[in-house]
C-alpha cells in the first residue's frame, strides 16, 4: 500500500534525523579523540527525541501500511525485518536509559549494530517497492496501449 504525501514525508525524516543523530553521536563519542561536551549532549537529546517520532511514524504505518503488505504477501523480508530491527532498537534504547551499568554496554553496541543495519535496510524496503511500482505501472501503459491497438483493429477490419 503505498504512503500519502504526508505521512511518507514523515516516516524519512523522522528515520533520517534519528539516523543522522545517532551516526554523528556515534562519530564524536566513539570514533573522536574529543572530551564530551555540549554537542554530543544534544545529539543524543535529539536522537532521542528523533526515536520517538519514528516510533509514532511507524505505529501510524501497522494499521494499514503493514497490515496491507503482509496480507498481500508483498516485501514480507523486508518490511518484517525493518519492523524487527526498530523493536529492538527501542529495547535497547530503553535498556540505554533504564538498565544498569551490567546491561550499558552490550545494549550500546547491539544498539549501534541494529541501526547502522537499519540505516541500509529501511531505504531497501523502499527502493525495492518503488522499483516494483515502476514496472507495474509500465506493464499497465504497455498493456493500456496494446489493448487500444487492438480495439482499432477491430473497429476497422484489420488485424
Amino acid at each position: 500500500m503505498r504512503l500519502g504525501f504526508v505521512q511518507k514525508s514523515a516516516v524519512w525524516t523522522a528515520a533520517a534525523v534519528v539516523a543522522l543523530s545517532g551516526v554523528a553521536w556515534f562519530v564524536l563519542h566513539d570514533l573522536s579523540d574529543a572530551e564530551p561536551g555540549e554537542t554530543e549532549r544534544l545529539l543524543l537529546m535529539l536522537h532521542g527525541i528523533s526515536a520517538y517520532a519514528v516510533l509514532i511514524a511507524i505505529g501510524s504505518l501497522l494499521p494499514l501500511h503493514v497490515r496491507s503488505g503482509w496480507h498481500r504477501r508483498r516485501r514480507r523480508w523486508t518490511g518484517g525485518s525493518t519492523l524487527a530491527m526498530l523493536v529492538l532498537l527501542a529495547m535497547t534504547g530503553l535498556v540505554l536509559y533504564y538498565g544498569g551499568e551490567a546491561t550499558r554496554e552490550p545494549a550500546r553496541w547491539i544498539h549501534i549494530a541494529i541501526g547502522i543495519a537499519c540505516i541500509a535496510l529501511f531505504p531497501v524496503h523502499a527502493l525495492l517497492a518503488a522499483t516494483v511500482r515502476r514496472s507495474a505501472d509500465s506493464a499497465m501503459q504497455d498493456g493500456a496501449g496494446e489493448s487500444r491497438s487492438r480495439c482499432v483493429s477491430a473497429n476497422t477490419g484489420r488485424g
